[in-house]
């Protein structure tokens, strides 16, 4: 969530506009008073600004609180209160994994430092786990929100970006197929490399 240094982003363009990392992320919470005990004791992220309002944009918005949290690095989190909305149902197990927030540390040390620092908090989290460029910690918020704390192996560099890009592109026209694979995805990003090799010979 950190903001890149100029030289990690991507090139502006004619227009030299660029967005500058998260202002905030919006969730919605039916359970304000654990929210508030769970970000500011067991994430220590200072309640920083809260906004009251009697409907929004048209006549039949509900009425609402919005309060926000820093998250560090000029980055917050944010939650909406609407007051007379019904709970909704869970989302199932893998919407629940997929749609999550990860927070970043630099070293082993500070995740692990995390770890137990949730666990002293009563926070139910995982053991890390490697997978790719990257070691992870998860756990839920009391809104049933995945988190995450990550830590990088090693640096991202030009080849993961070009790697990203072929992968990218063969997802885009495998997605688009009647019968997508993972399977179809590879055979198709090995033919993008391979044009790709022709070019630069």
């Amino acid at each position: 969530m950190a903001t890149a240094p100029p030289s990690a982003r991507p090139p502006a363009g004619q227009s030299g506009l660029h967005v500058d990392g998260v202002d905030h992320l919006a969730f919605v919470t039916w359970k304000p008073r654990a929210t508030v005990d769970f970000y500011t004791g067991a994430l220590g992220m200072p309640l920083v600004h809260a906004i009251t309002a009697t409907g929004w944009v048209t006549e039949d918005y509900p009425d609402f609180v919005h309060f926000f949290f820093d998250m560090g690095a000029g980055n917050r989190i944010a939650f909406f209160y609407y007051f007379g909305l019904p709970e909704e149902d869970a989302p199932s197990d893998l919407m629940h994994r997929s749609r999550h927030l990860a927070f970043h540390v630099d070293t082993e040390k500070e995740l692990l430092a995390w770890r137990t620092r949730l666990k002293a908090h009563g926070v139910r989290v995982t053991r890390p786990l490697a997978h790719e460029l990257i070691e992870s910690i998860y756990f839920d918020d009391p809104n049933g929100i995945q988190l995450e704390i990550t830590r990088p192996l090693r640096e991202m560099g030009p080849i993961d970006s070009r790697d990203a890009e072929l992968t990218v592109r063969a997802l885009a026209d495998v997605a688009e197929s009647p019968r997508p694979t993972v399977q179809a995805l590879w055979q198709r990003k090995a033919e993008l490399v391979r044009k790709s090799t022709e070019v630069e010979a």
